[in-house]
């Protein structure tokens, strides 16, 4: 198998991983992990249709269907590839913008930091000020794209890069360094790497420097967070290390608890997307989210998926992963023909 053919099959596995990951987790969002131990006896384990939420607006999805975790993904995708490779963050917000607009889904799955940005770009507010106080996990989710066409050993690019598409919606050091510890381990997995303990490191490193960038908030430290999520996947055993997860470190929507739940996800998922996945639909909280992001990362290292579920999600989202994949590769640092 060719080099552009191994990097062509690790870019569609971050792909598929992120919708993998957000549709298992879509059902069970922002449920409590008490409420979804009572309803699920063994976890989340496969692609299911939304459920009664009483901590949600009533949606009907129905099992496969994407939130806006994936579809930002694709936007910026979409963004990149009608640049020639090129992050153009106007077109981006366009995008978004139309899609928010239009879609009956957006009404009950964007998130507060995009919304609350969007508002304020159409009273004409600077897009360098839209995003002053986004601090939620809305850079991370959809910044996959960003880490696929960067490389990672050129850490103030990537960086730089992440910024860009951050600026209007999360322009903030803490949502800016999430999400380029993210794109960091994405680019990472995209050219090869698999080594978990590297992903811990990477992440450590990319927060240092993405915490200079955007608005400065008071708020606890990423780093240390990040550092206690490992401790707790390193001296528990997995139902255990989920509670500690939960209770600890938190599984909620801000910045601050998403990174290191993801990074601890991915471990205790060893790698494996579909385990990834499931374990996030268990977790409580921002499922989804956390979801999209760990299977993603695993989805680079690991192209072991489900099949039936990757062709259930294409049917119900009307999505071709190889075509998404074949737009974007040739824009990868680590392309070759």
């Amino acid at each position: 198998m060719s080099k552009a053919t191994n990097l062509f099959q690790r870019i569609k596995g971050v792909i598929i991983g992120g919708a993998i990951g957000d549709a298992m987790g879509m059902p069970t969002e922002l449920w409590t992990q008490h409420m979804i131990n009572q309803k699920f006896e063994n976890g989340v384990q496969k692609l299911i249709g939304s459920m009664n939420n009483p901590n949600l607006t009533a949606r009907d999805m129905q099992a496969g269907e994407i939130t806006d975790d994936t579809i930002n993904t694709l936007l910026i995708i979409d963004t990149i590839t009608t640049s020639k490779g090129n992050l153009n963050v106007d077109q981006y917000i366009e995008k978004l913008t139309e899609w928010n607009e239009n879609s009956e889904l957006s009404a009950y799955v964007s998130g507060p930091s995009t919304l609350k940005a969007l508002e304020q770009i159409k009273k004409g507010v600077p897009i360098d000020e839209t995003g002053r106080f986004g601090t939620t996990n809305g850079a991370s989710m959809k910044i996959a794209p960003v880490g696929i066409i960067s490389d990672y050993k050129n850490m103030n690019q990537l960086i730089e890069n992440v910024h860009q598409i951050c600026l209007p919606t999360h322009n903030t050091g803490i949502a800016i360094a999430g999400a380029s510890a993210v794109a960091a381990i994405i680019s990472y997995v995209t050219e090869g790497g698999n080594d978990l303990n590297t992903l811990w490191e990477i992440a450590d490193e990319t927060v240092d420097i993405g915490l200079r960038k955007g608005y400065d908030l008071p708020g606890p430290s990423l780093k240390y967070r990040i550092d206690c999520a490992k401790q707790i996947v390193e001296n528990n055993n997995l139902s255990e290390a989920q509670k500690k997860l939960y209770n600890q470190i938190g599984t909620g929507v801000e910045t601050i608890e998403t990174i290191p739940s993801v990074l601890a996800v991915v471990t205790m998922a060893k790698g494996r997307p579909m385990e990834a996945a499931r374990i996030s639909a268990s977790l409580g909280g921002d499922t989804d989210t956390i979801g999209a992001i760990s299977a993603a990362i695993c989805g680079g290292m690991n192209q072991e998926f489900d099949q039936l579920a990757v062709e259930q999600i294409e049917k119900v989202n009307n999505l071709d992963f190889n075509d998404i994949a074949e737009k974007i590769l040739r824009y990868s640092p680590y392309y070759s023909k």
